[in-house]
């Protein structure tokens, strides 16, 4: 026998309450909206109420419904990166926006017809197939204690480590050979210390390549150890990237 959904979703979502399941009530409205679309339940069990995913390894769109307000949290994805966000209170404007976004609806054009639909520049770099330099300016201009500025300034002076991806753990910088999650881990990284120094090691295996006073150094032991065939990031998943029939294409 389905179990009933939880207090929240009765009391907030009727529609929803109705149909059984935020994938029922989804799957309701795209099919009464004309599109040929499948709602699915996400990875998250503890959600079989109140969330639902639509799409495809390529492209997909997450709802989850709140659980304090009435708003279908949705969240745009398209191979590894998260393009957009939004929130509504209506389940049809939920459904129409993904509907156009599973069509290939580029991101001015969804945000023109739903305007409760949010997307940074990042993400449109994504779209015009150049993000890596709007990777390093937003960490050059960010201002948050978890980026070493220093650091990012030094590796951004070396060209060949400008052409890849980078991305931040904590103060840590890694470097991608593609542009899209998940990323490579088979480059060296620089580890700042408490203190004022860095390790440089290789991610994959935690193992150190050395020992630095400045950022500076640090990047030499960067760029002495990236392979002598290192290009530059492309637009590609590692899987993607790895894969046997994959085709590089310079971002």
């Amino acid at each position: 026998m389905p179990r009933p959904p939880r207090q929240h979703i009765v009391h907030l979502y009727p529609e929803v309450a109705e149909a059984g399941s935020l994938q029922a009530a989804m799957q309701a409205e795209l099919d009464r909206a004309g599109y040929p679309l499948t709602a699915t339940l996400t990875n998250s069990p503890g959600w079989w109420d109140c969330a639902t995913r639509v799409g495809d390894n390529r492209r997909h769109v997450t709802t989850v419904a709140g659980s304090q307000q009435r708003w279908f949290i949705m969240e745009f994805w398209e191979r590894g990166v998260c393009m957009a966000c939004g929130k509504t209170a209506d389940l049809a404007a939920s459904a129409g926006a993904i509907g156009r976004w599973q069509a290939g609806s580029r991101l001015r054009e969804l945000q023109a017809a739903r305007p409760f639909i949010r997307f940074d520049e990042l993400a449109e770099a994504y779209e015009r197939g150049d993000p890596v330099e709007t990777q390093w300016k937003m960490y050059r201009e960010a201002r948050s204690p978890y980026i070493d500025h220093a650091l990012i300034e030094a590796a951004y002076a070396r060209p060949r480590l400008r052409m890849l991806f980078p991305y931040t753990s904590h103060e840590e910088l890694h470097l991608s050979r593609c542009t899209r999650f998940p990323f490579t881990r088979d480059l060296p990284a620089v580890v700042p210390v408490r203190g004022g120094s860095y390790r440089v090691i290789w991610p994959g295996r935690q193992l150190d390549i050395g020992h630095t006073r400045t950022p500076s150094e640090a990047v030499d032991l960067v760029e002495n150890h990236l392979p002598n065939d290192c290009r530059p990031a492309v637009d590609a998943t590692a899987a993607e990237l790895d894969s046997p029939d994959s085709t590089e294409t310079s971002s």
